[in-house]
């Protein structure tokens, strides 16, 4: 009798264990993080042999999970109208990146889209030529990185009507070791653009409020850091360019410049400054100190 209720315990407690292991894991444990969502379309330049910087980009974008396309400048029609039918059947973020003429195909993608209604989450240009079009307004955050004087890019893109996005333009013309076919290169750059391309799903670009435009040209020594758009602050008494630079963690030369004013600048009470701003949640991307290419 004592034999048979002891087996029968045992019997109760092992049904409960494999309750217990089959039962929904208590809050907060054992969740999965967020898969992220969206496509990716690349464009590269006249010359597809010198673009393999996106080819690595492409595979930094595939390797945190989101598909990604990779094509020739001229093909860009087939690609966005198959990138039309994948919205409408599954609408997820639109990424689109070129380099050089695949710049100008990235922007004449994006206007495509903008006809067929289906909005761009991000739209990054390397060095653009000076034909490429207007950012149209169905882009929610645009970033160019160009170099004045290249002969080869060199576009400053302007925005169409409309536009009332995030907007960021950095003109690298100051950095010697950035030329137009080594700019799509630059380990930390990229990073910042996958950053970017990854947080889409989770920060909404119509949730980060007023976006002011920025055209920044970076010095020779700074750092280059990939802000979403400018926000405007209102001074306070005692506030500075040095006072607000700290409190934003921005450098003052961006400050400076941006609001066109010297770095030594007395603020008046509620004068509206213009602040540089990431949207992506979480740490501001890492200063970049140095560039080396990376290495095929």
């Amino acid at each position: 009798m004592v034999l048979a209720k002891h087996i029968a315990a045992v019997l109760i407690a092992a049904c409960l264990v494999s309750v217990c292991a089959g039962a929904a894991p208590l809050s907060g444990a054992g969740k999965d993080t967020a898969e992220p969502r969206g496509r990716a379309y690349l464009f590269r330049g006249l010359i597809a042999v010198i673009d393999w910087g996106l080819d690595e980009l492409a595979q930094r974008i595939e390797r945190v999970g989101i598909p990604t396309d990779i094509s020739s400048h001229l093909i860009w029609p087939a690609v966005a109208n198959q990138a039309i039918r994948d919205y409408r059947l599954d609408p997820q973020p639109i990424s689109i990146i070129g380099h050089s003429i695949g710049g100008d195909s990235a922007v004449a993608f994006a206007k495509y889209l903008a006809a067929a209604d289906v909005p761009v989450g991000l739209l990054v240009t390397y060095d653009p030529t000076r034909f490429a079009d207007k950012v149209p307004p169905n882009v929610e955050r645009f970033i160019n990185l160009y170099q004045s004087s290249s002969l080869l890019g060199g576009a400053n893109l302007l925005r169409e009507q409309g536009f009332h996005s995030h907007y960021a333009s950095f003109d690298l013309n100051d950095r010697p070791e950035i030329v137009h076919i080594n700019i799509d290169k630059f380990d930390r750059i990229q990073e910042q653009i996958v950053d970017k391309v990854r947080a889409l799903a989770a920060t909404p670009a119509s949730a980060a409020g007023e976006a002011e435009p920025l055209h920044l040209v970076v010095p020779a020594t700074a750092s280059i850091d990939l802000w979403d758009s400018g926000v405007p602050v209102s001074a306070r008494a005692g506030d500075t360019l040095q006072t607000l630079a700290a409190t934003y963690h921005v450098p003052l030369w961006a400050l400076a410049q941006i609001n066109q004013q010297s770095e030594e600048a007395a603020l008046t009470i509620g004068e509206r400054i213009i602040v540089p701003r990431y949207l992506a949640q979480g740490p501001m991307p890492r200063p970049v100190s140095s560039y080396t290419p990376t290495k095929r």
